[in-house]
């Protein structure tokens, strides 16, 4: 054979084992017969520029309306008609929209979705519509279902026919009186009247203002505002879910609204009325919500919550796009205006039942997916963990920078508003949003994978509302997604046999014919699944209304508890799995809903007076960035100090309270089993001090306590007196101020130890940073005591090692002297062995372990009989991407030479590094960038290397961090290893932690806090850890669960304190009240 044709032929097989087939394939028309288009047409006078909701596409809705066993598809349609495929098997659909009468009337449709409005177990369909806006005409349709293949329009006899800006309707039996109610989701477009302060949301507008309808057999009762239901002006609703999230047995309702206002949490009251809960259970959401959608993807039987934003992964379209406000106006909406924190991203909520939920979406590695509609979660490769679909793009981008600065012109804004000659030039200034969907395969850890071309197509388009349904009867999971300007497409999953499934659907008594509400717990092989049947989820659609378990390689699954929307339940054994069964409430028994709730028993219980310790910390004023705007987090922050110790020699544990600027310290005394503040006047007279560390300690053997002070805040500099740490000796008489050596530093950890071993306490001094010079090095002190008398023990090897957070003294070598642990930010954990009084580095870990540290603890987690230690880092859930092999980087230097430092906080990606910031930020500090990229387009997708001259990175100072997560370092043979914590102990910094035996069990255990909010809104809030119980490397306990309240709070220290011989932990929190727990014995 010809050497050349062997060689061809060759290379066709290798492709060919190598082609890796989709998970799901995408039939065109031609092979379906489903042929829809939503065609949208601009023209001059109608445009993106005169309704800002132009491209959000049309609806989607599933479900088999002949009740032949076939999933059939309703499409609607924004400038061309709706149409109504019958699913006629083997995937070819009819077009039947004619004979069916469902074309619709309204000149502007969205919405559309499915549900027995009548209870006559035929599916009937509801279409919203725009009207009354751009000479939008027509109202919200509702089609209702003949039984052959007919519908006859009913909207006015069911008084559903609104004629206002509808974005979408959902089913939900809120009264549980056996009907289906209608939550209508309304939108706001931008007036003057929409933007102002969060009470407009109390005004009620018909036109924007959502509406709870209540179903009276045959009509529907608006009764939005006697139920709680908000209906103002500013109400941009684009996404709903249903869902019982608090698991009493009433739906409670997920609204996600776009622009300013904020997201509405409305919690069932049980009473016909609903509670708007967002604030209490959510410390930030996304900012321009889109759509949402609920599932238990961690097994606790719980709904955990995601919703869609804008953020873009591609570094061109992130560094083009408008994106989260400055600080400043972050605090204007929160603290003027009263609105909530958002923040432009995917938000993935975790239900912790009934306390605040945790965050994680940029841990779980979905935050980030572009110009997101819907988001849907399925089993779909039915390996038992839940996937997410994401549909994506936009035709034209109003967000880009560019045109933004283009139409902000003052000129072009007078042409815009007197003539239509601009609308052209500011449509071609848009650039194109088409952007490919993304799948993401679910996993055991609240992380995701992302499958985005390889279980999907990547090519790039415009889609929208999505619905999940199974088209082909073979048992996975199908979807329908609309686009614009593109045919719709078919999803079909090819999982097929690959792995098994089961299908629920519901024979229930009318009029709730199909049983919506209905909640259904799998249990096989201990694992536990969970889900509830609500068929409006995502975006502007309802899919099929079925339940669907994926089980892998299970044959059997052991049994199925049936939950009916009526608070009873009966139960299923042994199913046998590929198959579909329809299940009706038979033999039923009362379902006692407080049997969901967690079984953890309490072993901390806040004290309700806090023992008299009423001191609460207040921040002041300053701000970090206002003076080096791309630092990445403020260091002025980190205070209050707290000591305790007994101060009035008395036996009793007191406690010491450091203030911020201009707000003096405070002193509680523990009396009889109560504290009171006790006015010390010499420590008040430091008030403009920013106190961040003390500690009560007797200093020179007089068997008194005496009290040293570490002060910083990063707001004074140079050698400003407020920067000198302070030292009070205490006689019989009071306290005294003593001198101590002269070093002006932003003190981070004070930490006590005779380390020369000559009876008095030396002090090691950490400091975090230099003011006004973030980056630099700082100087660490040993305060060498000799009587009560401090000097400096300087030129040690730990002087200039780094910004240091936190130090132990530990005989990490047994050797009987005490040696010296240190953590710290860009570095890894330090170990300085003290032989007989000198110190030296000893390498005893990785040394690519350089992390942002907050606190170091010893601790046996592994339970072996040696010392390990446990760090709090930075955490994994944040815009900070860290790996050994591609660190965070940070490039300190003189930019651009005015003699001044800069950092720049570096990302890897796709091979090089890019700075996290965009062209305004970074040019708000080097000017000259102004210059070099006239257009954010010209600057977009560069790397630090072609954004700055290599002469000037070469000068630059580059600080690493190799990884973010908190864990322990496990000691084997005195060499150690580092582990992560779990992923719920990630979502936040952990800023303190507590040994003791809080369970009384004879053990010791850890407990754990954190938060932190002094970032830009770039980088939002970490504020969801709620604590947590370390008792060994397999046991966490998070601290909601246990009676603790730490979530939606940066936890500055833990200590316990003593009243009565009875322990209390003590949690200290920056800019908040102070919190007192009992242990419950």
């Amino acid at each position: 054979m010809n050497k050349k044709i062997i060689i061809v032929v060759f290379s066709i097989l290798f492709y060919a084992c190598n082609k890796k087939e989709l998970l799901f394939k995408n039939p065109t028309s031609q092979e379906t017969g489903l042929a829809f288009e939503n065609t949208i047409t601009p023209t001059d006078d109608l445009n993106i520029l005169d309704y800002l909701y132009y491209y959000n596409g049309g609806g989607v809705a599933l479900g088999d309306i002949n009740n032949d066993g076939l999933t059939d598809i309703f499409l609607s349609a924004n400038q061309e008609k709706n149409k109504l495929f019958i699913n006629k098997g083997n995937l070819k659909f009819e077009d039947i929209t004619n004979k069916a009468n469902v074309s619709g009337n309204s000149s502007w449709n969205t919405g559309a979705v499915m549900g027995d409005i009548n209870g006559d177990g035929l599916l009937d369909i509801y279409v919203c519509a725009v009207v009354g806006v751009n000479g939008f005409y027509g109202y919200n349709e509702l089609f209702i279902n003949n039984g052959d293949e007919t519908f006859t329009e009913s909207a006015e006899k069911y008084k559903l026919d609104f004629d206002s800006y509808s974005s979408s309707a959902a089913f939900l039996d809120f009264d549980l009186d056996g009907d289906l109610d209608i939550y209508l989701l309304n939108h706001a477009i931008h007036t003057q009247e929409s933007f102002g302060k969060v009470d407009l949301r109390y005004k009620r507008n018909e036109q924007t203002g959502d509406k709870l309808l209540r179903n009276d057999g045959g009509s529907f009762t608006d009764i939005s505002e006697v139920a709680g239901i908000f209906g103002g002006i500013n109400g941009y609703g684009l996404g709903i879910s249903i869902a019982d999230f608090n698991q009493d047995g009433y739906p409670d309702i997920y609204v996600g609204n776009d622009f300013h206002e904020d997201d509405y949490y409305y919690i069932n009251n049980a009473d016909g009325t609903f509670s708007d809960q967002l604030k209490n259970y959510f410390g930030h959401t996304t900012r321009f919500s889109m759509g949402n959608d609920v599932a238990d993807i961690n097994h606790d039987g719980l709904p955990d919550i995601i919703s869609l934003d804008m953020l873009p992964e591609d570094e061109v379209v992130l560094k083009t796009s408008e994106g989260d406000d400055n600080i400043q106006i972050q605090k204007l909406r929160t603290q003027k205006f009263g609105y909530h924190y958002q923040f432009t991203r995917n938000m993935l909520y975790v239900n912790q039942q009934n306390s605040s939920y945790l965050e994680t979406a940029l841990l779980s590695g979905i935050a980030a997916t572009d110009w997101s509609w819907s988001s849907l979660f399925a089993d779909f490769d039915q390996d038992g963990e839940q996937d997410l679909f994401i549909s994506n793009g936009i035709s034209k981008r109003p967000n880009d920078l560019d045109f933004i600065k283009f139409i902000s012109n003052d000129q072009i804004q007078k042409k815009i508003d007197n003539t239509k000659l601009v609308d052209q030039e500011a449509l071609q200034m848009m650039p194109s949003g088409e952007a490919y969907n993304y799948m993401f395969k679910g996993s055991k850890n609240l992380e995701f994978e992302d499958k985005s071309g390889q279980w999907i197509s990547n090519k790039k388009g415009v889609s929208g509302a999505t619905a999940l349904g199974d088209l082909d009867n073979d048992g996975d999971i199908d979807m329908v997604v609309s686009n614009i300007n593109e045919e719709v497409s078919l999803y079909i999953n090819q999982t097929d046999n690959l792995s098994n499934y089961l299908q629920l659907k519901f024979d229930y008594p009318a009029p709730n014919t199909f049983g919506i509400g209905t909640k259904v717990y799998s249990y096989h092989e201990g694992k536990l699944q969970f889900k509830e049947l609500y068929t409006v989820r995502g975006f502007q659609s309802s899919s099929e209304p079925m339940i669907h378990f994926g089980y892998g390689a299970v044959q059997q699954v052991d049994s199925i508890k049936v939950v009916w929307p009526n608070k009873t339940y009966q139960t299923l054994r042994n199913i046998t799995i590929n198959q579909q069964i329809v299940v009706s409430p038979e033999k039923t028994k009362p379902f006692n809903y407080s049997t969901l709730l967690k079984k953890e028993t309490p072993i901390f219980k806040k004290v309700s007076n806090n023992l008299g310790l009423n001191f609460s910390h207040s921040e002041d004023n300053y701000t970090d960035f206002n003076r080096q705007k791309l630092i990445p987090y403020q260091t002025s922050d980190r205070g209050p100090a707290v000591a305790v110790g007994d101060i009035n020699n008395d036996g009793k544990d007191d406690v010491y309270f450091g203030g911020s600027k201009f707000n003096p310290a405070k002193v509680y005394l523990q009396k009889e089993g109560l504290y009171e503040e006790e006015k010390i006047q010499i420590f008040e007279n430091d008030s403009i001090n920013e106190d961040v560390v003390a500690l009560i300690a007797d200093f020179n053997n007089d068997s008194l306590n005496d009290l040293l002070v570490g002060t910083g805040g990063a707001d004074f500099y140079d050698k400003m007196k407020p920067l000198l740490d302070a030292y009070f000796i205490q006689t019989h008489t009071g306290f005294t101020k003593e001198q101590l050596p002269e070093y002006f530093e932003n003190a981070s950890v004070i930490e006590a130890h005779d380390y020369d071993n000559d009876g008095d306490l030396d002090v090691f001094i950490g400091s975090n940073s230099v003011s006004n010079n973030f980056g630099a090095i700082p100087n660490n002190y040993i305060l060498k005591n000799n009587k009560g008398s401090f000097s400096l023990l300087k030129n040690q090897p730990f002087q200039n090692i780094g910004m240091i957070t936190d130090a132990i003294w530990e005989d990490y070598n047994s050797d009987g002297f005490t040696d010296l642990i240190l953590v710290g930010e860009w570095m890894s954990p330090k170990f300085f062995v003290n032989k007989e009084g000198s110190f030296k580095e000893e390498k005893i870990i990785d040394s690519d372990l350089k992390g942002l540290w907050q606190q170091i603890t010893p601790f046996d987690i592994d339970k072996d009989g040696d010392m390990d230690y446990l760090l709090g880092n930075w955490g994994k859930n944040s815009k900070f991407k860290a790996t050994k092999k591609h660190p965070l980087r940070m490039y300190y230097a003189d930019f651009d030479g005015n003699g001044s430092t800069e950092t720049i906080l570096c990302n890897y990606k796709n091979g090089s590094y890019y700075p996290l910031l965009g062209l305004d930020e970074l040019a708000s500090q080097i000017v000259s960038l102004r210059k070099k990229f006239t257009t954010y387009k010209s600057m977009a997708g560069k790397s630090i290397d072609e954004i700055f001259e290599k002469s000037i990175l070469n000068k630059a100072t580059i600080l690493e961090v190799q990884t973010l997560a908190s864990g322990y370092l496990k000691n084997e043979n005195n060499r150690f290893e580092f582990v992560p914590f779990i992923n719920e102990l990630q979502v936040s910094p952990i800023s303190s932690f507590l040994e003791y035996d809080f369970d009384f069990d004879g053990k010791n255990e850890i407990l754990a806090a954190g938060n932190y909010f002094g970032v830009t809104p770039f980088h939002g809030r970490f504020d969801s850890f709620p604590g947590a119980l370390i008792i060994d490397e397999e046991q966490v306990i998070l601290g909601n669960k246990i009676g603790l309240d730490f979530s939606l709070k940066a936890v500055k220290k833990l200590d316990i304190i003593k009243v009565n011989n009875k322990p209390y932990v003590l949690a200290t929190i920056n800019n908040d009240k102070a919190q007192v727990y009992q242990l419950m014995e």
